[in-house]
């Protein structure tokens, strides 16, 4: 039974950003992209007993700059909490992460889009470790890569502000060139040192009500930021119309 006939995308984004610092977030090993497999490693970063992380300063730095690039409050004090979750990717089953004290909240960005300024607020904007890398190389064996593992990562994630796909992938364009003016990552999507997750919903046009939200993850171009949210929005909108619920999930796209 069709249920709605008309709907509107509401989307929220996570953004990861790989920063520009010589090591990585808690030891000396090196960042450098492209080197052999598990080739900069170190206990450290491997989370091995006993080994005990350092911040790395200039991590930090570049999060604040970017916080104060996106006009947020700054918290005088900030801490890091343990996330965990059992990937293979993760070699001590959790990651330093930042929650409830992240270092930049409240701020926002201003994207021009068809011609207008549009107002995005960012939610939070913190610091934290990435993952390893994980190659799916054969149908029942999978390889890790843990030379990622460990290197300076930033989240930056918005309020569900954005109504399109052309609104979230002129957002990504605006807070990647912000993010290389300043000097705090490199932007290379082709290199994952800028990964995506757009959160999609879609409501009754007129609602105020959130959606139920499924997340795309780890997209790294512009075109598949707006092919997946493309996407995503004509499947959730057809679910509603054949009176279908819908669940809150990850998915990936193809």
């Amino acid at each position: 039974m069709a249920t709605v006939t008309r709907v509107e995308p509401v989307i929220g984004m996570e953004v990861h950003a790989e920063l520009l610092t010589r090591s990585k977030i808690f030891c000396g090993c090196s960042t450098q992209f492209g080197a052999a497999p598990n080739t900069q490693c170190c206990p450290v970063c491997l989370g091995l007993p006993g080994s005990l992380p350092v911040p790395n300063r200039a991590a930090v730095d570049h999060v604040l700059r970017t916080a104060l690039a996106l006009n947020c409050r700054i918290n005088r004090r900030s801490i890091f909490h343990r996330k965990n979750y059992f990937y293979p990717d993760l070699p001590k089953a959790y990651q330093i992460s930042q929650y409830d004290l992240p270092i930049g909240v409240d701020g926002y960005l201003d994207v021009r889009v068809d011609g207008a300024v549009k107002r995005v607020r960012i939610r939070r904007v913190h610091l934290e470790e990435d993952t390893g890398k994980l190659f799916h190389v054969e149908p029942t064996t999978s390889f890790i890569d843990y030379n990622r593992s460990g290197v300076p990562l930033m989240e930056i994630v918005t309020e569900p502000d954005l109504h399109s796909a052309e609104e979230a992938r002129a957002y990504l364009r605006a807070l990647r060139l912000v993010l290389v003016w300043i000097g705090a990552s490199d932007g290379k999507l082709e290199q994952g040192s800028l990964r995506c997750e757009p959160n999609i919903s879609v409501r009754p046009v007129g609602s105020t009500e959130l959606g139920t939200k499924v997340e795309l993850k780890n997209l790294n171009s512009f075109a598949s930021v707006y092919q997946g949210i493309e996407y995503e929005v004509e499947r959730q909108a057809a679910a509603l119309a054949r009176g279908e619920p819908l669940v809150q999930e990850t998915r990936r796209w193809d």
